[in-house]
């Protein structure tokens, strides 16, 4: 893995090695420059290292044996030899460098846009002092053109430094002006549809905050403006100056560190891109004491909104700019969060001045977290029912904290913390997840009732505009406000992490606004451009907070079968109708979405669970059919696998342990098709005990359940417990079967048989004894006639 220790090879001496090799040996420019990368390749191969990435079919230790177990161990072997032949990646100190000819249009074009990013960054440097202060950009005279350059250079400097780890020296046409900025930004920079393709342009740019104390440069700009004195900045504003001011800058600020620190959050990563992801996680790290000043800031800010929304008089001038510097320090706050335990836990636990204590923790639930007590504070802020632009606005910000509150209670850093290279981690000795810690401050901050709040205000205004379709799509609030509620079920989510927080939310009345979100997200009635993709994650946010939310058996069955209405004909707090019909509706309407699929199959394994009423519902309205055409569409998606595998397990177990055992034994896989998965549930409730669990096996296994548990879960080491689970309760004859992936072409397969009985002494394993002769006649004569 790449670290800030190693010592990378300079532009500069790569260039004259080329020019040299050029003139020495007379080579043409393109020889001397595959000479020089072999040269260097050669030299820096064996002691640099870079991430690869590990072939996909590399056998697990364990699966799920059929009757073909050797043809397994030969699939196995072969993919292990396979992987011998995998090429190694180029060093990692190459990777910096641009590897083309200094003298070429194209290699001069782009050292001059290096040797400009280099200048930006000198020129940022200069504004800091030893201590790490920003000196003074506004201390000259008003007509000064020394204050006036040096602030407009700066604000310059911040947007070109911000656009090259953005976008690499890609699209340059599209990205120049401060308008270009803003809209990149407004697109969050992990789903860039650029980023993927930008890697390899961005790796040398964010290569030089790894070399170079740059990035504390930039951490120092973010005390540019005093958190206690956004107020004020704001009337400078409303004048007229041509100067760029604290709060332009501070803006800049934030989105060039959220276009360093933003992290990459697509599957199947190139190699380009695991570089990426590496130096940014290493910068990352570094950002970390700068938290607490981003905290001070935010509540600075949030303070401020909050006096401006109260004043009656006070006009929209302030509120306008001051909430978008908002969502842009939300937006670092995730970017520099995001797979980084250690910021977590510094954002949460980072203190405030007394001035912003006093003004946002003034409530009976106040917390001492400062992280905590800002989050809240922005989550109270209000927004209007019109279409104005400060609704937009305050709407995004919304999105924004719901977003980083999620963050901040998921854990995701799955780095060794052995091959973490700033120290960060292990000075604060931080190596397993804060996630329950924080979700619990954030619940006993109040944080749920202002998030239900937030939830069932969304909902009734994208309920209102329904009817209307045609028309959703090209209005942009209605679009802030669907991100709005799938951010806010998704913050909900990981607040739902213990059966008390859940009954506090069911008591807040959680399950009816759930229900109204999940069919929202099922309802479509004629695709169009971005409906569909907005609908989809508001299904899959829904979905996620169901699988939370049935972990309590109550709710769980008042979700499944649903729950009748009182004598007054009003539903109460816990009163909803069942959702089952919209959970399969949302699994075939989105077939190709595997988060979809794997909270839809996880919410029916959490349904089935303990209840078999709910395990029978389920089976009645169809639920095996999608949950093993999920489990078909999503091959290679572990979480799927496993998940399905359980829903299967839950459904067929519950059901049969409740009936009388069959007599002739049973199981077995169906043998032909011919009826459907209605009609062999249909059979579930008549008949004796063993034509009952012939049934209910039946509607897993004429669907092709055996199969697709043997030869797709089965394979998979994460869902192979489940898969073996659910074989065995289907009546299948099943084994696991172990071996070492690395001794496997020496030991081969050691089957081990579960389930059953059988001799602890028993030993699979056959060994040639010289005695065994002398053994059997010795039992011969003890024992023999």
């Amino acid at each position: 893995m790449t670290s800030s220790s190693e010592a990378l090879l300079s532009q500069e001496l790569f260039d004259e090695t080329v020019l040299e090799n050029e003139e020495c040996f007379d080579l043409s420019p393109d020889d001397a420059l595959l000479e020089t990368i072999d040269q260097f390749r050669q030299q820096l191969g064996s002691s640099s290292s870079s991430p690869s990435v590990q072939n996909s079919v590399t056998p697990s230790p364990t699966s799920v044996a059929n009757s073909s177990t050797a043809a397994t161990a030969a699939a196995a072997a072969e993919a292990t030899s396979r992987d011998d032949h995998v090429p190694p990646p180029p060093p990692a100190a190459l990777s910096h460098l641009i590897l083309s000819h200094p003298n070429s249009p194209e290699g001069k074009r782009d050292r001059s846009n290096r040797n400009h990013f280099q200048n930006c960054l000198t020129l940022l440097d200069e504004c800091v002092d030893t201590d790490g202060t920003v000196k003074n950009l506004y201390n000259a005279a008003a007509d000064s053109n020394s204050a006036s350059g040096s602030s407009e250079k700066v604000l310059e400097a911040l947007v070109e430094i911000g656009r090259r780890c953005r976008l690499g020296d890609c699209n340059e046409e599209n990205s120049h002006g401060g308008g270009s900025e803003k809209n990149d930004k407004d697109s969050n920079p992990n789903n860039d549809a650029n980023n993927k393709s930008s890697n390899m342009n961005t790796l040398p740019y964010l290569a030089v905050f790894q070399r170079t104390s740059s990035i504390y440069t930039l951490m120092s700009f973010l005390s540019v403006l005093d958190p206690t004195k956004c107020a004020a900045e704001t009337t400078t504003v409303s004048k007229e100056n041509k100067n760029p001011t604290r709060l332009q800058i501070l803006t800049a600020t934030a989105h060039t560190l959220s276009s360093i620190l933003s992290s990459n959050t697509t599957n199947n990563l190139t190699r380009e891109d695991e570089k990426c992801a590496i130096l940014r996680a290493e910068l990352r790290d570094s950002f970390v004491p700068a938290l607490g000043r981003l905290v001070c800031l935010m509540g600075g800010v949030v303070k401020t909104v909050i006096s401006v929304q109260r004043e009656q008089d006070a006009t929209a001038a302030a509120e306008a700019l001051l909430v978008p510097l908002c969502c842009d320090l939300l937006q670092l706050g995730i970017n520099a969060t995001r797979g980084c335990e250690v910021a977590k836990v510094a954002f949460v636990q980072s203190a405030l001045p007394s001035e912003l204590v006093n003004a946002l923790c003034n409530t009976p639930n106040a917390t001492k977290r400062g992280g905590v007590a800002v989050l809240v504070a922005c989550l109270s802020l209000k927004t209007s029912d019109d279409s104005s632009s400060s609704t937009t606005n305050n709407t995004q910000l919304l999105t924004e904290a719901c977003q980083l509150l999620a963050t901040l209670c998921r854990y995701d850093d799955f780095r060794d913390p052995s091959t973490t290279t700033s120290g960060a981690m292990g000075a604060t000795g931080v190596t397993t997840s804060s996630a329950h810690d924080h979700a619990m401050e954030f619940h006993r901050a109040g944080a749920a009732s202002l998030l239900i709040r937030i939830a069932r205000g969304v909902l009734s205004k994208l309920e209102k505009n329904s009817l209307v379709e045609e028309e959703r799509h090209l209005n942009s609030l209605v679009v802030a406000k669907e991100r709005l509620s799938a951010a806010v079920l998704t913050a909900l989510r990981v607040l739902a992490i213990n059966d008390e927080i859940i009954q506090t939310m069911v008591a807040l009345g959680m399950l009816p606004i759930v229900t109204q979100a999940l069919q929202l997200g099922v309802t479509v009635t004629e695709p169009k451009n971005g409906v569909n993709a907005r609908k989809q994650r508001l299904s899959a946010a829904s979905l996620g907070l169901l699988r939370n939310l049935c972990g309590n058996d109550e709710i769980k069955t008042n979700l499944c079968l649903g729950s009748t209405k009182d004598h007054h004909s009003t539903l109460s707090p816990s009163s909803t109708p069942s959702i089952l019909p919209h959970l399969l509706q949302s699994m075939r309407l989105f077939p190709s979405a595997a988060l979809i699929q794997e909270h839809a199959c996880g919410t029916l394994a959490a349904m089935a669970l303990r209840r078999p009423a709910n395990a029978r519902a389920i089976l009645d309205a169809g639920g095996p059919r999608w949950v093993l055409l999920a489990m078909r569409r999503h091959e290679s998606n572990v979480n799927v696998q496993r998940q399905g595998a359980l829903a299967v397990r839950n459904i067929v177990s519950r059901l049969l342990r409740d009936l009388p055992e069959e007599e002739g034994g049973g199981g077995g896989s169906a043998a032909g098709g011919g009826a459907s998965v209605e009609q062999a549930a249909s059979a579930v409730g008549g008949g004796g005990g063993g034509d009952e669990r012939s049934s209910i096996r039946d509607a897993f296994l004429e669907l092709g359940a055996e199969d697709v548990l043997r030869n797709i879960s089965g394979r998979h080491q994460g869902s192979v417990d489940e898969a073996y689970a659910a074989l065995r309760d289907l009546g299948c004859k099943v084994s696991l079967v172990k071996f070492n992936a690395d001794d496997l072409q020496k030991k081969g397969q050691q089957p081990m048989m579960f389930g059953g009985k059988h001799n602890s002494n028993f030993r699979p394993v056959y060994e040639e004894s010289a005695g065994l002769s002398d053994g059997v006649d010795d039992a011969v004569s003890k024992f023999g006639a």
